[in-house]
């Protein structure tokens, strides 16, 4: 029997070991080519996290800080087989109890 992995903590590592990482995008605005660069490795190993835990995982873009103090999960997703759109995670869903139905079990 294989053990579940806990992709909230991971995330939560991940965004701890890259601080950069968390930004406030307004609209379609992205990381900045500096901060990308710089952190090439925390961005592959959310990637690897999120090409498990997301059904039609593309690439990760950053972790958006809300309003309320919560964090979301910013990438994009094959919305359709001919359409690729941002989706917001919010960082919780993760916990194996608030899995969501875009994510695999």
């Amino acid at each position: 029997m294989t053990q579940q992995r806990n992709f909230h903590a991971e995330l939560s590592a991940a965004m701890e070991a890259y601080p950069d990482l968390v930004f406030m995008n307004h609209g379609y605005e992205r990381l900045p080519d500096p901060v990308i660069e710089a952190n090439k490795e925390g961005i592959s190993r959310v990637e690897e996290i999120l090409s498990v835990a997301v059904a039609d995982f593309v690439c990760f873009q950053n972790f958006k800080p809300r309003k309320d103090g919560s964090i979301a999960v910013r990438c994009q997703t094959m919305w359709a087989p001919w359409f690729q759109g941002v989706s917001y995670f919010p960082l919780d869903d993760f916990k194996p109890e608030n899995m969501s139905e875009h994510m695999e079990s």
